[in-house]
C-alpha cells in the first residue's frame, strides 16, 4: 500500500514540475482538447482576437458562439452571443453545445475554463501578449482545430509583408512616437507592450523611456521633454474617428512646442485593427507606418 502511496505522489510531482518547465519555456498555450483529426465541430470564442483566428483559419461554419464584442469580421455579429469579454456567460455557452471553447489567459477567463472543464468540455486557453505569442497562439489554434496548414499560411504571410516593409522602411528615420491610451488623464504605452512592438515594426520609435508601468500616467512637462514627434490616438468609439480627431487636435494644441503638434503629426486610426492582436496584425502595422512615414507609404 505504501509503495503506491508513493508512486502517486512521484506522479503528481512529475507532472507538476512538467508544467512549470513549461510555462517558463515559452508562451502557455493548454489545451484538453481530444485530439480529433476532423477538427472541432462547434466552437465558442470568448475574445474578439480569437475569433477573428478562427474565421481566419476558415472555421466560420464551426463557430457557434461569440462574446457581444466580437464584431468582425461582419458575418461574426449574427452568432450566438455568450455575453462580454469580460463577463462571458457560462450558461449561454453551454447552450451551443461547444465541443470546445476558446479562451485567453485572463482571470475572468481561467475561472470560467476551470468551471467548464469541471463540466467536461474541452478547452484551448492562449496566452496572448506579445507578437510571437500570437504566432504560437495561431498555431495551437491550428493543431486544436485540424487546421494546421491555414494556421502556416497565415503566419507567413504576415512574416513575409512585415520583411517588405521592414526593407522599405530600413533606410528612414524613425520618428518618436507617443501613443495615447487616455487623454485625460494622460496615459501612454510604455515599451514593455505590444504596442511598443508594432511601433518598431512600423519604423518609429517609443517617445517614452523605461517605466515601471506598462501604461504609465504622464504630465505634459514629459510630453514635451519626450521631443515627440508623433502623436497616434486608437479610437475609442466606434463610428466616424474625425469627431475624436477633433478633440485630439483641440487638446494637444495646449502644448504648441511639441513638434508633433507644431507639424500636425496628430493621428487617430482604427482602435480594433491595432489593438487587437489577430489575424489583422499586419494591417495595424501598416496604418501605423502610413502615420510615420507619409513621405514613402503614402497617409
Amino acid at each position: 500500500m505504501r509503495k503506491w502511496w508513493f508512486l502517486c505522489v512521484f506522479l503528481v510531482l512529475w507532472h507538476l514540475l512538467g508544467y512549470a518547465l513549461a510555462r517558463r519555456s515559452g508562451p502557455a498555450q493548454w489545451t484538453d482538447a481530444k485530439p480529433d483529426r476532423s477538427g472541432a465541430q462547434r466552437i465558442v470564442s470568448v475574445a474578439p482576437n480569437l475569433t477573428e483566428l478562427l474565421y481566419a483559419l476558415d472555421l466560420d461554419e464551426a463557430i457557434v458562439g461569440v462574446t457581444l464584442d466580437s464584431d468582425y469580421p461582419p458575418a461574426a455579429t449574427e452568432k450566438a452571443k455568450v455575453g462580454t469579454f469580460w463577463q462571458p456567460s457560462i450558461e449561454a455557452i453551454i447552450a451551443c453545445k461547444p465541443d470546445l471553447v476558446v479562451t485567453l489567459a485572463f482571470q475572468q477567463h481561467k475561472s470560467l475554463v476551470a468551471r467548464l472543464r469541471r463540466m467536461g468540455y474541452d478547452c484551448l486557453t492562449t496566452d496572448i501578449w506579445t507578437v510571437d505569442d500570437l504566432f504560437a497562439g495561431i498555431e495551437a489554434l491550428g493543431r486544436a482545430t485540424a487546421r494546421e496548414a491555414q494556421a502556416e499560411q497565415l503566419i507567413a504571410g504576415i512574416t513575409a509583408k512585415t520583411r517588405r516593409l521592414r526593407e522599405i522602411l530600413q533606410d528612414q528615420d524613425r520618428p518618436r512616437v507617443l501613443w495615447v491610451v487616455q487623454r485625460e488623464p494622460l496615459r501612454v504605452a510604455g515599451q514593455n507592450t505590444f504596442i511598443n512592438e508594432l511601433i518598431e515594426l512600423a519604423g518609429g520609435q517609443n517617445a517614452i523611456g523605461p517605466t515601471l508601468h506598462k501604461y504609465p500616467p504622464i504630465g505634459a512637462e514629459q510630453v514635451i521633454a519626450a521631443d515627440v514627434q508623433v502623436i497616434i490616438e486608437p479610437t475609442m468609439v466606434k463610428g466616424d474617428p474625425s469627431r475624436q480627431r477633433d478633440q485630439a487636435l483641440a487638446h494637444w494644441h495646449r502644448l504648441p512646442t511639441v513638434p508633433a503638434v507644431a507639424d500636425g503629426r496628430i493621428y487617430v486610426i482604427d482602435g480594433d485593427v491595432v489593438s487587437r492582436l489577430g489575424p489583422r496584425l499586419y494591417q495595424g502595422i501598416e496604418t501605423i507606418a502610413q502615420c510615420l512615414h507619409p513621405d514613402v507609404l503614402g497617409e
